[in-house]
């Protein structure tokens, strides 16, 4: 028999395209091999929304598509409208079989998860911020949802992260401290710094790749890293707030509200500085990083930090990211977990690994 499972996507930026793309390239695998019929039925950003609840064509979808890659809303769309996230959700709440996927940025969708995990739907998460959210929010999506709600592209993009956190921990085994370079933009940066690029030029690479987001603040600031880093602590089991990461941020104390352009062209005021730290680290055969440290117990950090070069760690090279399980039964030899930790597809196979597994449930 054929289990239909109807889609309804919040976000439809870069990751969201690639989810869409990716979905539509293995429906039919999923049909033949795991008797699935994926479809969307609506899709949604923060001007509006496309539905259907026969379930959008497959050139509904090319159209969403092109007008999102040209920077059009949804509600720009020939047969889109405005309507709330909220409003969209309780009008398709009879729906059955419903997965919703979050592909937001920001922690503007933690009502519409709470919507539909009380809807008995399914949700998928890219989006960190609502993981990150106070412990009572948190506690609140958990209780709502519990083996409803999936995030394993939150950390570590495609890379089984949560899944390996969720396995020890159902295993019986002991997490004594999780140690990680968990950003891909912060990875190519630092390891770009350490082959003899000032760091004002190794940011504006960063930027000009795309690795960066569109403010190269919102990565250097440290807080989405901060933001991983607490959602493994709450993973296996600790409970605290984003306040109680401490976080060095990678660039200097500059006038918040300055534009973009103009952060970029001060950025040369921290040349100097960093480069005393990459001067430093190469004299002690080590390799400066940027590591979140998450003990079972005691203070969570996410720092620039000098690792020995002959470490896994510290030969990490570019964007990839790397997870070290440091565990009661791998006490000797720790579990790790390396591979690209960024990037919209390896992201959305994220997704589309834990859109699975909740379809099959």
């Amino acid at each position: 028999m054929t289990r239909q499972v109807r889609l309804v996507q919040i976000g439809v930026g870069t990751v969201g395209r690639a989810v869409i793309q990716l979905v539509n390239e293995n429906r039919e695998h999923w049909r033949k091999q795991y008797g699935l019929h994926v479809q969307y039925v609506a899709l949604l950003d923060t001007q509006g929304a496309v539905i259907d609840r026969d379930g959008l064509s497959d050139a509904g979808l090319q159209t969403v598509l092109a007008a999102k890659a040209a920077n059009q809303t949804l509600a720009e769309v020939p047969w889109g409208e405005r309507a709330s996230t909220a409003h969209v959700l309780q009008a398709l709440s009879d729906l059955p079989g419903v997965v919703l996927i979050d592909c937001a940025t920001g922690e503007g969708t933690a009502d519409a998860l709470l919507q539909a995990l009380r809807q008995k739907w399914r949700c998928v998460l890219s989006n960190k911020a609502p993981l990150a959210l106070d412990q009572q929010r948190y506690d609140q999506l958990h209780e709502a949802g519990g083996p409803d709600l999936w995030y394993e592209a939150t950390v570590g993009a495609g890379l089984p992260v949560i899944s390996t956190v969720r396995s020890l921990v159902a295993t019986g085994d002991e997490i004594r401290e999780v140690t990680a370079c968990a950003s891909g933009t912060l990875g190519y940066i630092t390891s770009t710094m350490m082959a003899g690029t000032p760091y004002s030029e190794a940011v504006r690479q960063a930027h000009q790749r795309g690795y960066t987001e569109p403010d190269p603040r919102d990565d250097l600031s440290g807080l989405d890293v901060a933001r991983k880093a607490l959602i493994l602590a709450r993973a296996f089991g600790r409970r605290l707030d984003l306040c109680d990461v401490r976080v060095e941020m990678l660039m200097p104390a500059l006038d918040p509200s300055v534009t973009v352009e103009e952060f970029m062209g001060k950025l040369a005021s921290a040349d100097a500085a960093f480069g005393e730290r990459v001067a430093h680290a190469r004299s002690a055969d080590a390799s400066l990083k940027y590591v979140a440290t998450i003990p079972a117990e005691g203070e969570i950090t996410v720092q620039l930090r000098e690792i020995p070069a002959a470490t896994q760690m510290g030969s990490l090279n570019g964007p990839d990211n790397i997870f070290v399980f440091h565990t009661r039964e791998y006490a000797d030899n720790p579990l790790t977990v390396i591979g690209p930790g960024a990037g919209p597809t390896v992201t959305a196979m994220g997704v589309a690994g834990d859109l699975l597994q909740a379809a099959r449930q």
